[in-house]
């Protein structure tokens, strides 16, 4: 028996690293391994843990457990480990997780003001809108200014990381406890509580190229003992500025000309020198002969100057949480939260079709002397929750009530009245490809568009769990049920001018004004038929203005022997249309049609370019998303070893999406006007998808005489992620485009006394170079080129050997590792820096800290 479970740990690993590829280069790994060992050495004692065994809710259920591993995965970040990633924000600490799906979207573009600077997160292929972002098991409001077409989610920069105890990541869909829109699963941001002391703390990091400082500074402090004093009062704030990169600094993103880099030159066409459409040819204004194309056309490279290639900011955080014990049973608690963050954008003049005087000749133009487009953007968050819990005759209960706001305001400067900039145009008060305008003509022309957005979560919620007192050969049956109400609402207001679409630079904006209740009711039970066999039930009732569905789970534990468990679930989710999915008007934005496959739909040559727009909206009769959720796994533990392997596959239908451009265009829902091609696209409910995949957490502890090493590897692998689309069509997204096939995390960590050390290998799949899934109609040929792997290595290094003082400092990215080219990345409306949304081009960043408790 022993050989075979050593044998089965060693097929954990096995299928754990059969798809790290190339990551393990030994130059690497032995740089790594020997700055680990050179931290450990420092210090050859070690400390013991005191374990104590009580029971805790875990994310997922309402029914306290003493158990370690339960029925449905559960991944646990320690505060601890928390501070060995070296992580400064939240959204750096969830990329250390090889199942999360973080694009960096919103932290490197600048030219989408209304998600710039925010992070959200995704997990095991799906959307944001299908992962449940909670604070202390209880819901966040949205951001209050999103995209339409895809759900909002919550901005986890909002969420202060040295206020957080642990995190919890619910590896499993449709929660029973926290809602059935949990179709990706659940992360839960558990904070510090009868925490007594005080702390300080401060924090300074720097790329290796000079720029993207970060500067974090914090304190934080618990006063009371619940067990002796009867209360306690922790409280918690933290500053957190960084200095923007911009794309000029960096050799990969400094042009969209990405010849050299074997792809295509995406400079446009929108020349402040005026490429003519109608009227003549060549251009208004004499091209400089550098900044001419080889189709004639008069070239501007916006990405060498003023944009962005990684985000600044500016982030204040503060947190209050108070308990009381009114009695040895009960608790009251209260728990205050509030984020706000500043950020400012800037984008190059606006790109449009203009004319001459007397409309004699048409031009793509950009009028530079406007000056760039400026958003000052000023968001914040707040929850307030109160509530009271406790024991009560071997009842355990909790019931809670609370408010969050998210809000948004964005005030632009630099944009043109559209009407009033083509009238001058057109009469010849102004020259669109001159820099030498009156002033003053130019300035009465100028708009500053206005746009506030606030988003609301009110909720009540109440549940108990027990036993039943029915005895079983395992134990007692156990239940747990609950009910919820809550109301949301959403206010989106652009300014009168942008709503009519008359703000030159300027999307059109729709306004949405909505709300809508909903109630819940659940209940679940743990069965243990045996001592080794657990199992569970559970449904959730969910009731809408103007849906209902009630959606079960089942699941399964079972332990034939102390180091070997096995874990089975099924869920059913239901996910309502978002506020804004129903409600939030028509948007449109710049796009141009470029890919052959576009090109060929348009009857036009495969190396086109079509400069024109893109627009999407809501639609008032969508469906709710509904779907299903299996999870399959096994846990191991023997001597030094432990590991799991899980399988799992969520099946959705009546997904809500839009057709791509290509299928837009292929269904004739498009035409032409005069600033080019208007694609239109809408909210349906279109496809139906599958995402099915492998995850794997392998560790292995070593004490020696040095302290303690921790070996670990967890490891994310898709094995497939389809859809069925609009032309019932399969699919296969899996490898193409930000959709990676596996994610891998090998870490290392050195524990010895006052000395820790860790380090981190992060490496992602390469994929195919398309925007396009593989797919009847779309094949991937052997002339699409593949992107390669990419890895990041991060050392961490702390000392605690001074009298109540901790020191930190980190190496990210060490080997100053840059993302591989992307040509797909240049088409369309993604971010043209060449490289995927999962990566950045910061590159190797110092940073050093400290923290000061008493």
């Amino acid at each position: 028996m022993q050989g075979e479970r050593v044998h089965f740990i060693s097929e954990l690993c096995i299928v754990s690293l059969k798809y790290q590829g190339a990551f393990m280069k030994a130059k690497q790994l032995a740089v790594a391994i020997a700055l680990i060992g050179a931290g450990a050495a420092l210090n050859v004692h070690a400390e013991e843990k005191i374990n104590k065994v009580e029971r805790v809710e875990v994310t997922g259920s309402s029914i306290k457990r003493i158990k370690k591993e339960g029925a449905t995965p559960v991944e646990t970040i320690s505060r601890k480990a928390i501070e060995k990633t070296g992580a400064a924000s939240v959204n750096e600490l969830l990329k250390n997780i090889s199942s999360m799906d973080i694009m960096d979207q919103g932290e490197l573009t600048s030219n989408a003001p209304s998600a710039s600077g925010s992070t959200n997160i995704k997990m095991r292929g799906l959307g944001t809108g299908d992962i449940l972002v909670l604070l202390n098991g209880r819901r966040l409001p949205v951001s209050a200014i999103g995209d339409t077409a895809s759900p909002s989610g919550v901005d986890v920069n909002m969420i202060p990381i040295s206020a957080i105890e642990r995190v919890e990541i619910l590896k499993d869909g449709g929660s029973a406890v926290y809602g059935a829109d949990a179709v990706g699963g659940v992360v839960n941001f558990i904070t510090k509580k009868n925490y007594q002391g005080g702390e300080i703390r401060g924090n300074v990091g720097q790329s290796s190229r000079g720029d993207g400082t970060e500067k974090n500074f914090g304190m934080s402090g618990g006063y009371g003992d619940l067990d002796e004093q009867g209360f306690n009062v922790f409280g918690s704030f933290d500053i957190f500025k960084r200095d923007a990169i911009l794309r000029k600094d960096r050799d990969l993103t400094k042009s969209v000309d990405f010849r050299s880099y074997g792809g295509k030159d995406g400079r446009s066409n929108f020349s402040p020198y005026g490429n003519i459409n109608k009227g003549g040819t060549g251009q208004v204004k004499p091209c400089p002969t550098e900044l001419l194309g080889a189709d004639g056309k008069c070239k501007f490279d916006f990405n060498n100057s003023i944009l962005t290639a990684y985000n600044g900011a500016d982030r204040q955080t503060g947190m209050l949480l108070g308990t009381v014990k009114i009695n040895d049973d009960i608790r009251a608690f209260l728990q205050g939260f509030y984020s706000k963050t500043q950020d400012h954008f800037e984008a190059q003049p606006a790109p449009d079709t203009m004319y001459t005087a007397g409309k004699v000749q048409q031009y793509q133009g950009r009028f530079m002397q406007a000056g760039p487009r400026i958003t000052d953007r000023d968001s914040s968050m707040y929850q307030f929750v109160a509530g009271i819990e406790g024991s009560t005759n071997g009842f355990d209960w909790n019931i809670a009530a609370g408010h969050g706001v998210s809000t948004q305001t964005n005030q632009d400067s630099n944009y043109l009245d559209r009407d009033k900039f083509f009238a001058a145009l057109e009469s010849g008060a102004i020259d669109g490809t001159s820099t030498n305008n009156n002033q003053a003509i130019v300035d009465a022309l100028k708009v500053t568009p206005r746009r506030e957005g606030e988003s609301s979560l009110s909720f009540f919620d109440a549940k108990v769990s027990g036993e039943t007192g029915i005895s079983l050969p395992g134990g007692a049956l156990a239940y747990a049920v609950g009910v919820s109400a809550t109301r949301e609402s959403v206010k989106d207001t652009p300014d009168q001018l942008s709503q009519d679409g008359g703000v030159f630079g300027s999307i059109q904006q729709g306004a949405v004004d909505a709300s809508r209740n909903a109630k819940a009711v659940y209940a679940e039970l743990s069965i243990p038929v045996l001592k080794s066999l657990e199992l569970q039930a559970a449904v959730r009732y969910d009731s809408y203005d103007s849906d209902s569905k009630a959606s079960p789970r089942l699941a399964a534990r079972f332990q034939p022997i102390p180091e070997v468990l096995f874990r089975a679930s099924y869920t059913e989710s239901f996910r309502m249309p978002t506020l804004k999915q129903l409600s939030g008007g028509a948007g449109e934005g710049a796009y141009t049609v470029e890919t052959p496959e576009e090109c060929a739909a348009l009857g036009q040559p495969k190396n086109c370019k079509v400069d024109g727009y893109l627009t999407t909206g809501s639609n008032t009769a969508l469906k709710p998303e509904t779907g299903k959720s299996f999870n399959f796994g096994v846990v191991a533990e023997y001597g030094p070893f432990s590991g799991s392997i899980d399988w799992w596959k969520t099946e959705k239908s009546d997904v809500i999406d839009t057709p791509t451009e290509l299928q837009a265009i292929q269904h004739g829902a498009y035409k032409y006007d005069a600033r080019g091609i208007l694609i239109n696209t809408a909210l349906q409910n279109l496809t139906s998808l599958t995402v099915e995949g492998i995850d794997t957490d392998i560790k292995f502890r070593l004490p020696t005489e040095f302290g303690i090493f921790t070996f670990s590897n967890t490891n994310s692998y898709y094995l497939t992620n389809e859809k069925v689309n609009i032309d019932n069509e399969l699919e296969n997204w899996n490898g193409v485009y930000n959709n990676p096939q596996w994610r891998n995390t090998f870490r290392v960590e050195a524990d010895n006394g006052s000395w820790g050390s860790a380090i981190a290998v992060k490496t992602t799949a390469g994929f195919y170079d398309r925007k396009l899934p593989n797919s009847a109609s779309a094949p991937i040929g052997p002339d699409v080129r593949e992107v390669p792997s990419y890895t990041e290595t991060d050392l961490t290094l702390s000392y605690s050997g001074f009298k109540n003082l901790k020191i930190d400092a980190a190496v990210k990215n060490l080997f100053d590792n840059m993302p591989p080219f992307s040509n797909a990345n240049v088409n369309g409306n993604n971010s043209q820096m060449g490289f995927a949304e999962l990566y950045s081009v910061r590159g190797r960043f110092f940073s050093l800290g400290a923290k000061y408790s008493f």
